[in-house]
């Protein structure tokens, strides 16, 4: 009988490739493939230990003993890495990490900054000083922070050590607070690199022109209150926007030119209304090519305003005349085998079916803000 090995040599490296990665996410099943034979091994490891999780003190010893002592050379293959506090509140036990005899700050620079070829990380809570000790030293294009109660500048300075090489950035949870030492005069942190942002559940970010530049930016998505105070931070370059609906008009808001617009109607504002008065505040109707809207589930259980349908599909096919208008998407969030959500928006918008302009009528998530802010 062939060998195990034998016969792992005879099937195409592509097709072994594939394999692997449709197992990627099953590390039981990994595990039992490495231990056939040699070759089978060194082929599985990279998919074992491609994310490293460390969501406690018991997480964080078994991983530096495998990285930092037994294994090392286990390091190139670890590429996301997930660095958590569990506990319920995690700013009021943030004391945890500073005392506790499992957590070093030193040694947990060293564990992070070890890997050589890192470029996913989300942390909750966890000690930015070790991740801005990492983000210059290592290729991460991908951050993601939550629950965080810091200063301004401790925030500023996790920005500026991933200026040059940050591609997504999110923020979720983020409060951030005046220092107590007297405010200096600062050059902003021009984050070149940035190609996405996602900001949401947050207080008092930084996202100022004085403070932060993102000249790059294509993508972001922001449910943030002020979004008035961000827009004036947003460059020409971006392309793709998902916010949520505004109630009235800002006097002093910028004008964007966005290709692709995602519009997510509140519970407690008047559906599509704001999403005329949300384009007219913030954005150049001339520029958009494609136009989503998310329905929440209380506007499908009344019944559509047909005068106001008649006229929003006027506003759209006058945008299609004089500007690039190309697409309409109603999203309604929920379960897709739910049909009565949906139904009774499927016989309005008739010109703009004959044109050929309403891409879909559906339920499930977003289709901009998923294929534009993969998490």
């Amino acid at each position: 009988m062939e060998s195990a090995a034998t016969a792992s040599s005879r099937v195409p490296l592509e097709i072994v490739t594939l394999i692997l990665k449709v197992l990627e996410h099953d590390k039981d099943a990994l595990r039992n493939c490495s231990l056939t034979c040699n070759a089978w091994h060194d082929l599985c490891l990279p998919y074992i230990f491609k994310t490293v999780n460390i969501r406690g003190d018991t997480d964080y010893t078994r991983a530096f003993r495998c990285f930092m002592i037994t294994s090392p050379h286990l390091r190139p293959h670890v590429r996301r890495t997930a660095l958590y506090i569990t506990e319920p509140d995690a700013r009021d036990q943030f004391h945890f990490w500073t005392t506790s005899g499992w957590f070093d700050e030193e040694h947990t620079k060293s564990l992070i900054s070890s890997f050589p070829n890192l470029n996913y990380v989300d942390c909750s809570s966890f000690p930015l000083s070790a991740i801005s000790f990492a983000l210059p030293q290592l290729p991460i294009t991908t951050l993601h922070l939550q629950k965080y109660s810091v200063t301004t500048d401790e925030f500023l300075d996790v920005l500026a050590a991933g200026a040059q090489t940050l591609r997504s950035l999110t923020v979720m949870f983020i409060d951030c607070h005046p220092s107590s030492s007297p405010p200096t005069e600062s050059i902003p942190t021009i984050m070149s690199a940035l190609k996405e942002l996602s900001a949401s559940c947050s207080m008092n970010l930084p996202f100022v022109p004085e403070r932060v530049q993102m000249p790059s930016l294509q993508t972001l998505f922001s449910d943030i209150d002020d979004f008035e105070a961000l827009s004036i931070c947003l460059p020409d370059s971006l392309k793709t926007l998902v916010i949520h609906t505004v109630e009235e008009a800002q006097s002093r808001s910028k004008i964007l030119h966005v290709e692709n617009l995602c519009l997510i109607s509140d519970d407690y504002w008047d559906g599509l209304p704001s999403c005329i008065d949300t384009i007219d505040t913030f954005i150049s109707p001339s520029s958009i090519k494609h136009l989503e809207l998310v329905l929440h589930r209380y506007m499908h259980s009344r019944e559509p305003d047909v005068e106001f349908l008649d006229a929003f599909e006027e506003f759209l096919l006058n945008l299609h005349e004089t500007g690039s208008f190309e697409r309409l998407t109603l999203t309604f969030p929920g379960d897709p085998t739910e049909q009565r959500a949906y139904e009774a928006y499927e016989h309005f918008f008739p010109s703009l079916r004959l044109l050929g302009l309403l891409d879909e009528i559906r339920m499930g998530s977003s289709p901009i803000s998923l294929s534009s802010m993969q998490r």
